[in-house]
């Protein structure tokens, strides 16, 4: 049974819980060896997220690591609605992010990384095409990967995730009311 996009949007889950994670190998060394350093995307990512009414339940660095990024999903899977990793999704060598949650996705929601490149491109034109964000679905939880630039990630939540996360898990589930949050 077909339903419209707005009694979808009324009956979606309003508030969920997300897990953030910066994806940086500079940033994962730099926690072992206990120096200091700054996480700009991971705090704006959290920001958002919250002042839009969510809870982030889980925050971490994460190296470059593909099994250490399928991971780390798999132990907050149950216990999130969302999951937002930060950084990982260019071309550099080191960028390893999309490759590992693709390996772990039940489903691709390709509209995500197509509209993510088509705003990007109307803001910074074709270096968009760099961008390998995209997005998922693994036993109805959204996972989504970002670049590691704080326009990307704001760009990211504010036009994309926040106004449809919701919506979009509880159309992975089946339209299940989402426990987490009801």
């Amino acid at each position: 049974m077909k339903r419209p996009v707005h009694e979808h949007r009324i009956k979606s889950p309003k508030r969920l819980k997300y897990a953030v994670y910066t994806v940086s190998s500079s940033r994962f060394r730099a926690i072992e060896e206990g120096r200091e350093f700054t996480d700009p995307t991971g705090d704006l990512a959290v920001r958002l997220i919250e002042s839009a009414g969510n809870s982030v339940v889980f925050r971490k660095v994460l190296s470059d690591d593909k099994s250490q990024i399928k991971r780390e999903i798999e132990v907050v899977l149950d216990q999130v609605d969302v999951i937002i990793l930060c950084g990982g999704t260019g071309l550099h060598p080191e960028d390893v992010t999309v490759e590992a949650a693709r390996e772990i996705f039940e489903r691709e929601v390709e509209g995500f990384g197509e509209l993510f490149r088509y705003l990007s491109y109307k803001e910074i034109g074709s270096a968009s095409m760099l961008s390998r964000a995209t997005a998922g679905i693994l036993k109805g939880r959204a996972i989504f990967c970002l670049p590691g630039s704080t326009k990307g990630v704001e760009l990211a939540l504010k036009e994309l995730i926040l106004p449809e996360a919701g919506h979009l898990v509880w159309v992975a589930r089946g339209y299940e009311k989402v426990p987490s949050n009801s």
